[in-house]
């Protein structure tokens, strides 16, 4: 019986950090935080050894913003900067960082060569609305903003009607409405649709009443500025919550600030709304550069011998300027669009679309594995003005966001589709085997699945036999994708909405419309979904959601690229002549700079440092090493005049540690 519980406390001993995490903090994370008990943490994590804690600025309605340095005994090392619930509204992912701060203190596994800066809650006065009396679901700091140029400043904001303590809608008959009471559940509006011959019955508004009495409901509440779409990147400047120009607030001029004064920051994650380690980030947006018709500045015709009236194409320029530029130096689409100025980015470059996809399916493997349910709502795109788009476009490193909660998917009923293979049947059969279906079996599945209409049998073969696609990418893709609204079936989001709010929260996700009158509108129904149902889940599943997410984030630390000076050759060309070769590996699975790094010049390149007795012949003395991929090797040269001694060849980097090596010449 002895050697029995001998075993037990001995194998207790042994448990992963993560797990061990989780019985030391489990009553700290049992609740949400207000910004005042986060403080108290963040002073307490301060407190621990290797740690700074550094108070960036105050709110406008004077909470403090700080950010928890892990690692101030480390120098010459790469930072990873890490913020959370920036929009203020998703408390869930303000818990996510702390935990991670506490994961990081428990475990030197990942902070022996990597700082860290973690940043839970820049938006404290929008956070505070979770903890009021009355719920809004704001975003909103305290910034004051005359959101309806009047006289008065946030003079109309919302008001709980019904005394529920949760602002929610109002909806009121009206002739000019837009809405109508959905035919598939009386407690859901949908918009009218004329092309149906519906016509719309009822007005929405937010809950409240025309506070300065100028025919608007709601229009210019307290505060503010939304800190989390106020960053540069496609800065929303027509939408009000933005503010008037990016770093207005003093939480977004405060962070870039912290961020630009610590050049060695190489990766940026993100805990919010949206999730690009489970979808890389998106494309599509309309840019204001033609690329396939490029016009060389006059400026640049001069310096390459360009003809200057005409116009190329993408691949003729980087012909053009292939013949210009030093042997061996790479030009790319993403460089020579940074040099001309062809516009600003607004998408994801496609090269580093590819470890966006990689790591993604990576992340899809590793919760599969951890047995955790992916079968959840989609997660919100990243916002024009946010901070993760913002850190991938300006500071060009690898941006990763963490969705830590959305509402779980409604699992439908099999139908009876005869021998209609599932999606996860399907995942698992090669190409051939997938093809050898038939296109009637292929067709049963896609139909008994929702595939969207460009599906069809006969082009799906096609590209399976052509290599272009696998069965599993392509049920990850089908997955991805919106499901095509059924006739007289809710949307797939209220479906899901609604049955967690029954299942989950006892019916308060969703108030029930009730009447009143209103003091203006006559008679009203006060209902619709309570605010953070989407986001926030009780306090009782914070630990396990954070237990099984939070070690990807740990584990994508560990790609970050890491160089060195693998080899050299030297060889002797007479006369006391010599051609040096130097050997550089990213020995990580991250390149850099990552494309869009390269694009703007962001970060500070590496470069290679040569230092001794000797003449140089051929080469530079301070020589940029360029871009470098992932787990792979480049080669730089130089011819030197020199006696029989050692030459330094130092590898210097803003970013990463520096290598030094010695080199003996002639010996």
């Amino acid at each position: 019986m002895l050697k029995k519980l001998y075993c037990l406390l001995l194998s207790g001993c042994l448990i992963f950090s993560v797990n061990q995490l989780a019985a030391q903090t489990a009553s700290s994370f049992d609740h949400y935080h207000s910004p005042e008990e986060v403080q108290q943490m963040l002073k307490k994590l301060g407190s621990a050894g290797n740690t700074k804690l550094h108070q960036l600025t105050q709110s406008p309605g004077g909470k403090t913003v700080s950010v928890l340095e892990i690692g101030t005994n480390l120098d010459d090392v790469p930072a990873i900067f890490v913020g959370a619930n920036f929009e203020g509204n998703v408390p869930l992912s303000t818990e996510g960082a702390l935990y991670l701060a506490q994961m990081l203190l428990d475990s030197s596994a990942y902070t022996q060569n990597v700082k860290w800066y973690i940043l839970p809650q820049p938006n404290p006065d929008a956070a505070l609305d979770y903890f009021s009396e009355v719920k809004t679901g704001k975003s909103t700091n305290l910034y004051e903003i005359n959101n309806d140029g009047d006289e008065a400043i946030d003079e109309d904001g919302t008001d709980d009607l019904n005394g529920d303590g949760l602002i929610t809608q109002m909806r009121v008959k009206d002739l000019e409405g837009a809405y109508m009471i959905s035919k598939k559940d009386p407690r859901i509006m949908d918009k009218a649709d004329g092309g149906k011959g519906e016509r719309g019955e009822y007005k929405i508004y937010t809950e409240g009443i025309d506070n300065d009495k100028d025919g608007q409901y709601n229009e210019d509440g307290v505060g503010g500025i939304n800190v989390g779409i106020a960053f540069p990147h496609l800065f929303p400047y027509r939408h009000a919550d933005a503010g008037h120009y990016s770093g207005e607030t003093p939480e977004v001029y405060s962070i870039m600030r912290f961020i630009f004064d610590r050049s060695n920051i190489a990766m940026v994650y993100t805990l919010g709304t949206s999730n690009f380690c489970m979808v890389p980030p998106k494309g599509g947006r309309k840019g204001g550069a033609n690329l396939e018709r490029i016009k060389i500045p006059a400026r640049y015709g001069r310096m390459f011998g360009i003809d200057v009236s005409q116009t190329y194409t993408m691949d003729e320029v980087i012909e053009l300027f292939k013949a210009q530029v030093p042997a061996g130096m790479e030009v790319t689409p993403s460089m020579v669009a940074g040099f001309l100025g062809l516009g600003a980015a607004v998408n994801p470059q496609e090269e580093d679309l590819v470890f966006y996809k990689e790591f993604s399916e990576e992340y899809k493997e590793y919760l599969k594995a951890a047995k955790f349910n992916t079968e959840t709502l989609d997660p919100a795109p990243a916002k024009d003005g946010s901070f993760e788009l913002w850190a991938y476009y300006h500071l060009g490193v690898p941006s990763f966001s963490m969705n830590l909660f959305t509402v779980p998917k409604v699992k439908e009923e099999k139908k009876n589709d005869g021998d209609a293979l599932s999606m996860d049947e399907v995942e698992k059969l090669s190409a051939d085997e997938f093809v050898a279906l038939g296109e009637d079996k292929i067709t049963a599945f896609l139909k008994a699945n929702n595939a969207p209409d460009r599906f069809k049998a006969e082009g799906v073969i096609k590209m399976m036999e052509s290599g272009q696609v696998t069965p599993k990418q392509m049920v990850g893709m089908m997955k991805q994708m919106p499901k095509p609204e059924k006739e007289g079936e809710l949307s797939e989001k209220d479906k899901a909405l609604l049955a967690y709010s029954e299942k989950e929260l006892g019916g308060a996700g969703f108030v029930a419309w009730k009447k009143m009158e209103h003091p203006t509108l006559g008679e009203v129904e006060i209902g619709g979904y309570a605010p953070y149902i989407e986001t926030t889940p009780k306090a009782d599943m914070i630990d396990s959601l954070a237990k099984v997410q939070l070690p990807w984030l740990l584990k994508l630390s560990k790609k970050l690229p890491a160089f060195d000076i693998v080899d050299e050759e030297i060889t002797d060309m007479g006369a006391g002549i010599y051609k040096l070769e130097i050997y550089v590996a990213n020995n990580g699975e991250l390149p850099f700079p990552t494309s869009m790094g390269q694009r703007n010049s962001q970060p500070a390149p590496l470069v290679m440092v040569l230092d001794g007795d000797f003449e140089l012949l051929e080469g530079k003395m301070r020589t940029p090493v360029g871009s470098v991929g992932a787990n792979q090797v480049k080669k730089l040269s130089w011819l030197i005049k020199a006696d029989k001694k050692d030459i330094t060849a130092k590898l210097e980097s803003a970013v990463f540690t520096d290598v030094v090596k010695q080199i003996n010449i002639g010996g």
